[in-house]
């Protein structure tokens, strides 16, 4: 009896089979065309919300579109119930020109405009989507309001890719803790790490590029068991346009290529444009911070990263928790200074201090930053301003400093944090990350800083600084 049910159900498969494919063929022969491989398209079971899974539908839907045209995709991509859609990921699609193609929530925002569209810091959305794909396919970090979230302002990743060069598509979710930053990925400590242990591994890999060619040295950077991922070391190269060419401890980036010149952490730091600017001038520290999460806590650890050219094509880094926070990785807070403000007081305090510089003057606006019980000063929250060339107009708790030109001054690990917070103005989102002592109570050890800066005009800038680790 079970010998007889089993022939019955294989036959029951092979009939299945064959009637999908005269019902394939019959298709074909009255549309007097061969169907389209992705003509119906797949309904995927579901769709992930980390970076690789991203990526992934993001290529699906550059494929579709370049073989089905893009009248039928942009349909296809508006369908709220199709198959690039499942809960709050989607496909969205914008032209080169502005408009809003594809939109499967909001079909009230196709055929508008998006061209001047500004996150909540003013980080200019399309203008970074065009940079990037401009690239192939890339990360593109902005803060959004989450609407499963009461529309609270959150990280948010979007993977973007261009289809053929009038149009790009992309997809994106919330970051939160789970998802691993690329540029400030970290493997497991093996032993404790120095900085010097850091520039000099990265010194070993410049030397060792240098001395047997890219191709080589890239197969080098991507074996996670080569000499060149020492647990947390391990070496990333990027080229000088933002696109990730090798990575052992984040496969995925290198394999596809994808560019991160618009990436930044959640911090608002555009880090892989900060050490790419300061491996154009011969390389550097640069800070980000590295997501650990213990106990249902999310400690974001401070991390130094050390970047140097390789050739004119392309350049690499590593970074490492810094000395003295590795205590982290455990949830550990013992005499850890942990912040009090958070970025969005930090970045309301100084744009208000910059609204108030252009409404007011240039001399009535530094008395008031100058005044330790002003309007600008929130305890251990405060502005201060310089010029543009880096000399101290204002500061409330650091009065010796004004007059002072800080553009040489360097913290602890040799990070230039004047050039670094102007080359963040000029080309960044205006944050950026310092090793810093608390001025506003006397503290003399640094301690990690997010720093924000805005410009009052193209001669002098306001500024401000959150003190310490964050923990959600």
């Amino acid at each position: 009896m079970k010998m007889r049910y089993l022939v019955l159900a294989i036959l029951l498969i092979i009939v299945c089979i064959l009637t999908a494919g005269c019902t394939s063929r019959e298709e074909s022969k009255d549309s007097g065309q061969a169907p389209l491989i992705t003509t119906p398209t797949p309904k995927i079971p579901a769709i992930g919300t980390t970076p690789g899974d991203l990526t992934k539908l993001v290529n699906r839907a550059v494929a579709y579109a370049r073989e089905n045209g893009r009248e039928k995709a942009i349909a296809a991509f508006n369908d709220p119930k199709g198959s690039f859609v499942n809960g709050d990921v989607y496909v969205f699609s914008e032209a080169y020109d502005g408009t809003a193609l594809a939109e499967p929530f909001h079909h009230e925002l196709v055929g508008t405009s998006v061209k001047n569209m500004t996150d909540r810091y003013g980080v200019p959305l399309f203008q970074n989507v065009v940079e990037t794909t401009r690239y192939g396919i890339g990360f593109m970090s902005y803060d959004y309001p989450n609407p499963k979230n009461n529309n609270r302002i959150e990280p948010k990743l979007s993977v973007v890719a261009d289809v053929d060069g009038t149009y790009y598509v992309g997809a994106g979710t919330y970051e939160g803790s789970g998802i691993v930053y690329p540029s400030a990925a970290i493997g497991p400590a093996t032993r404790e790490y120095t900085v010097a242990d850091l520039t000099g591994f990265v010194k070993q890999a410049v030397t060792y590029a240098r001395a047997n060619g890219k191709e080589k040295a890239i197969a080098a950077f991507n074996d996670h068991k080569g000499q060149f991922a020492d647990g947390e070391l391990a070496i990333m190269a990027v080229d000088f346009n933002g696109t990730v060419i090798a990575s052992s401890l984040s496969p995925d980036t290198a394999k596809n290529h994808i560019n991160l010149i618009n990436y930044h952490d959640p911090d608002g730091v555009p880090t892989i444009r900060e050490m790419r600017d300061l491996s154009l001038k011969g390389g550097g520290v640069s800070y980000t911070v590295a997501a650990v999460t213990k106990d249902r806590k999310t400690f974001y650890a401070p991390k130094i990263d050390y970047a140097e050219p390789v050739d004119s094509e392309y350049w690499i880094f590593a970074g490492i928790i810094i000395p003295g926070y590795e205590q982290l990785r455990a949830g550990n807070l013992t005499g850890i200074v942990v912040r009090n403000h958070t970025r969005t007081d930090l970045y309301d305090l100084v744009d208000s201090a910059v609204t108030y510089a252009k409404a007011n003057g240039k001399e009535k606006t530094l008395a008031e930053i100058n005044n330790p019980s002003g309007k600008f000063v929130n305890k251990n929250l405060f502005v201060w301003a310089e010029t543009f060339d880096g000399t101290i107009l204002a500061d409330p708790f650091l009065k010796e400093g004004i007059g002072k030109n800080q553009m040489n001054y360097t913290d602890p690990y040799g990070a230039k944090t004047t050039v670094v917070g102007i080359n963040a103005i000029r080309t960044g989102t205006g944050f950026s990350h310092a090793m810093f002592p608390d001025t506003a109570v006397n503290h003399t050890a640094s301690v990690p800083k997010l720093v924000y800066m805005k410009p009052v005009d193209d001669t002098w800038w306001i500024g401000s600084g959150v003190y310490g680790v964050q923990v959600v």
